[in-house]
């Protein structure tokens, strides 16, 4: 009778440890990284051409999604709205990145609109992984004729 209940505490007892072991799972809160190639900080885009965004992302587990922005950098240089003039331009693009990769170099055409207000401007992207963790990285850029700094 001895002998069966220890069998039987010994039975119990890896149970329990194998059911636990989910408990132990690594939680990742490591946030994605973004290094922008393009545009480059003060870079000067005529209005009425194409520029490209060009970002390498990384992250530790793997890669979901990216949101490109652009906005009126008019505001203080702070990334809070500000009521918008007829002519400024914004611009909004959410993209999946397919088979959730470690690396992905993102590319991606903007036509800048003949009529946009010449300013600066906040380009900026946000990747987000499979995880949830988020980042998002700025640049600034001219949009405009012969400005000087």
């Amino acid at each position: 009778m001895k002998k069966l209940a220890s069998l039987s505490l010994a039975i119990i007892s890896l149970i329990g440890i194998s059911s636990c072991s989910d408990d132990d799972a690594v939680v990742d809160t490591t946030k994605p990284t973004i290094e922008i190639i393009t545009p480059t900080d003060h870079q000067e885009v005529e209005p009425g051409s194409v520029f490209t965004v060009k970002a390498n992302l990384v992250d530790n587990v793997g890669l979901a999604s990216y949101k490109i922005e652009i906005h009126s950098a008019d505001d203080g240089h702070e990334h809070k709205a500000k009521q918008l003039l007829a002519t400024d331009f914004e611009y909004s693009f959410v993209g999946e990145i397919a088979n959730k990769p470690t690396a992905y170099t993102l590319e991606h055409a903007i036509t800048i609109p003949a009529d946009a207000a010449e300013e600066h401007y906040h380009v900026g992207i946000t990747v987000l992984d499979v995880n949830g963790n988020q980042n998002q990285q700025f640049v600034e850029i001219f949009i405009g004729h012969d400005h000087q700094h």
